[in-house]
């Protein structure tokens, strides 16, 4: 019986799965890039000071890409 393993090919084994290469910016993500650090901000983003704190500090603690979200598109376009 063979056991499903939808995230892994094997149990003892590292293998990364080939996945399609997208562009952010000049960073490469997936296909034959290097696995990226990344991280979303948790502030308010309403809060511009207080988000590119954060942005800062992810950056210089190694973050390659840092996200954030605006709650609806009104947000957004401010």
């Amino acid at each position: 019986m063979k056991l499903y393993l939808p995230y892994s090919n094997s149990l003892t084994e590292y293998k990364r799965f080939v996945t399609r290469e997208v562009k952010i910016g000049d960073i490469g993500i997936g296909g034959n890039n290097p696995i990226r650090l990344q991280s979303m901000t948790t502030t308010d983003t309403m809060d511009t000071k207080a988000t590119v704190a954060q942005s800062i500090r992810m950056i210089e603690a190694g973050c390659e890409l840092v996200r954030i979200t605006a709650p609806s598109i009104n947000e957004a376009k401010i």
